[in-house]
């Protein structure tokens, strides 16, 4: 049984579901495996590991693969705030363990710190991207307004028309005008604040397994991050990894990382790339697939 964990609202899901049975293959789209009818046996002895999760009160499948797009989430109806918050850290723990001890293919097998924080923010990923050997536009992290405005005024003296101001709690950044500096130093009163250089039109791609899907056709800066946003992936533990590129004023930078691909972000031909790729590392026949030549550079 090919197993994926999420929901009929998503569009990967979705998709990847209708083309492995369209293949004649048993799948199942699961929100919360661990919960009714869901019974999970997971053993490690002096013999090994076994693990079994069964369904309907049928008898026990082998999981031939698994596709992750969602952890399951606990209904908090009848808990009380600090036991639901108790049980839904446990769930996550047993599957992370379950799917850690998995002998078949996982898509997104992620590490515990990307488990528990999967939405983390831009700044967060400097590091990995750093060692990886990929640019990212110039980010300062302040407290200080005036180190904060020297920051603008040296991209003002580039020709850059102003800065970004990035979150680094969600996924939101607005851009700092000449008139929102004192606001910007009133929030800095209590916050340190991230600002970034603006950037031009972002391209979006996808490494799913070892390759890696443009929206559209790169140019040849963007190409030739190809073999470094591979290695982001592998050194994420992630077989399935969103970014986007775009013009920075020292060249192409990476602008996004997302763990939690969307397809809605990509057109039809990279979107079928995608699927075709992903059948192809759950089933075990990645080299059988076949990228459009108009998705991928």
């Amino acid at each position: 049984m090919h197993l994926i964990l999420g929901h009929t609202q998503d569009a990967c899901c979705a998709d990847v579901l209708f083309r492995l049975r369209k293949r004649g293959l048993r799948a199942r789209l699961v929100p919360a495996p661990l919960e009714p009818p869901g019974r999970l046996f997971w053993q490690l002895d002096s013999n090994g590991l076994t693990t079994r999760l069964t369904f309907d009160d049928g008898p026990a499948e082998e999981i031939e693969s698994v596709f992750v797009r969602s952890t399951g989430w606990l209904d908090p109806n009848g808990w009380e705030p600090a036991d639901h918050a108790y049980m839904q850290s446990e769930t996550h723990a047993a599957l992370l363990a379950c799917l850690a001890g998995l002998p078949c293919p996982v898509i997104n097998r992620a590490s515990a710190a990307l488990w528990y924080r999967p939405r983390n923010s831009f700044a967060g990923w400097l590091p990995l991207l750093r060692r990886c050997g990929l640019p990212a536009p110039e980010m300062v992290l302040t407290d200080d307004p005036e180190e904060a405005r020297a920051f603008g005024r040296r991209l003002e003296a580039a020709g850059v028309p102003g800065v970004v101001c990035t979150s680094l709690t969600q996924h939101t950044a607005w851009l700092v005008g000449p008139a929102d500096w004192d606001g910007l130093a009133a929030v800095q009163a209590r916050t340190p604040v991230c600002l970034s250089e603006p950037h031009g039109p972002a391209l979006a791609a996808c490494v799913v397994g070892r390759r890696v899907i443009w929206n559209g056709r790169p140019g040849s800066s963007a190409a030739a991050l190809e073999p470094r946003l591979l290695r982001l992936a592998a050194e994420a533990g992630l077989d399935f990894l969103e970014v986007a590129v775009a013009p920075v004023r020292r060249g192409t930078a990476v602008v996004l990382v997302e763990p939690l691909p969307q397809l809605e972000h990509f057109g039809p031909s990279a979107r079928a790339g995608m699927v075709d790729s992903l059948i192809g590392l759950l089933t075990g026949k990645p080299n059988a697939v076949r990228v459009p030549q108009e998705a991928h550079a």
